[in-house]
């Protein structure tokens, strides 16, 4: 008797049901705003339709006007955040790991943090001028708090059994920071980032909201001011979708890391 070969099933891919449900919670809210839009139940001054803000998508972007505002308020977001990683990651490294010099940049840290950042935007308009520096610093600024509160955490949060076996067999402090201390601090240092970089976003888009000639804020501020609600979404929508991008890379990153990150018993 001869053995039948059963053919093996096929495995289709797998969805999230959580990506599903999402989906289809969105899809079912846009149908909604758009029905009640048609049907003129909120003003079109107070509220657009989905279909009116896709027309306005299509015509910002043909003019290249979308284009021109994303590049502007995405190289003051990019060189804001750089220098805040290039800049707060040494001095939160060295304020988590010296002691010392934890109490000397802790209170300047708590004083900085406790004022509102944009309470501080008039402040360095007086010192820059409106224009690319202003909008970079208050990002800097924000993005710098975030990753030194994050920072200085992790590393102070390194565990002890780790250090005292790194001690028992005689490891200098450099050894123990490069090998230890600084590995286990790096899934607080990417939640920082991860911080950092959502409170940037919003900055710089406020940022530009007070005080700009140009950029995804100035875009909602001018065409908030004419009522031109579909355009405000256009530009509302590019924020969204940039900061929800950014942030899920960064998880991906983050659970990545944390996979691998190792546990004493």
């Amino acid at each position: 008797m001869s053995d039948l070969a059963i053919p093996r099933p096929i495995r289709l891919p797998r969805i999230s049901e959580r990506a599903a449900i999402g989906t289809v919670s969105i899809s079912l809210g846009v149908v909604a705003w758009e029905l009640v839009a048609r049907a003129g139940l909120v003003s079109p001054v107070l509220l657009s339709s989905p279909s009116a803000i896709v027309a306005a998508f299509g015509r910002l972007l043909a003019s290249g006007e979308l284009e021109r505002h994303l590049i502007v308020s995405g190289r003051e977001f990019a060189v804001g955040l750089l220098l805040a990683i290039v800049i707060g990651l040494p001095v939160s490294v060295l304020a988590g790991w010296n002691t010392r010099a934890g109490w000397f940049l802790q209170p300047l840290v708590s004083a900085l943090y406790a004022a509102p950042t944009v309470a501080l935007f008039p402040l360095i308009i007086i010192f820059l001028g409106i224009g690319f520096w202003d909008k970079v610093l208050l990002v800097f600024i924000s993005g710098f708090l975030q990753i030194f509160i994050a920072t200085t955490a992790g590393i102070r949060a390194t565990d002890r059994r780790w250090v005292r076996l790194a001690l028992s067999f005689k490891a200098s402090q450099p050894k123990l920071f490069w090998s230890i201390v600084l590995p286990g601090a790096v899934p607080y240092l990417l939640l920082g980032l991860r911080l950092a970089v959502g409170r940037c976003v919003v900055n710089v888009v406020v940022a530009e909201m007070l005080a700009s000639e140009a950029g995804v804020g100035y875009m909602i501020a001018f065409y908030g001011n004419t009522f031109k609600v579909a355009e405000v979404f256009v530009a509302l929508i590019s924020v969204v979708v940039t900061g929800v991008v950014l942030n899920q890379l960064l998880l991906m990153v983050e659970h990545h890391v944390g996979r691998w990150r190792p546990t004493v018993q």
